[in-house]
């Protein structure tokens, strides 16, 4: 299989979901659509990498790195989907919008560090912006953890 690395660094901008004019922001991150198939076994227990939740801002700082795998030959069809939250203690998470990158942005070899739009998913209010540091490594090919 062949690894995507991905630093999720920031965000700026994001929707306020909460009174107080603030979020609670995190991310949870896939491949394409495969929710099931892109998660990890751990302890027994399936989860989907996802980022930490940062209190009361629409301006967070993550700086976490994680890793995904990409079945080698669908790097054309495939894309990295990023999905931000406001956590929610009492109810639903609220969706706070998207960011969807074609796999074939990272085919280069090259780490690379921008800045995305955040999207709607759905029918929900999406703004700001998320940055991101990527570097995929296929099969064979060594990674330099500049992350």
């Amino acid at each position: 299989m062949n690894k995507l690395y991905i630093r999720v660094v920031e965000a700026k901008g994001l929707r306020a979901a909460d009174f107080g004019g603030k979020s609670d922001p995190f991310c949870t991150l896939s491949i394409s659509d495969k929710e099931v198939s892109d998660k990890i076994t751990k302890k027994g227990k399936l989860f989907t990498p996802k980022t930490k939740v940062i209190k009361k801002t629409v301006n967070p700082v993550w700086k976490e790195s994680k890793m995904l795998y990409v079945v080698p030959g669908n790097e054309e069809k495939d894309f990295l989907r990023v999905v931000i939250y406001d956590w929610d203690r009492a109810s639903k998470n609220d969706l706070l919008g998207m960011v969807k990158i074609p796999m074939t942005t990272f085919l280069n070899g090259k780490s690379v560090d921008a800045w995305y739009n955040v999207k709607p998913m759905k029918k929900e209010k999406a703004k700001g912006e998320l940055r991101l540091i990527t570097h995929y490594c296929p099969v064979g090919v060594p990674f330099y953890n500049n992350f």
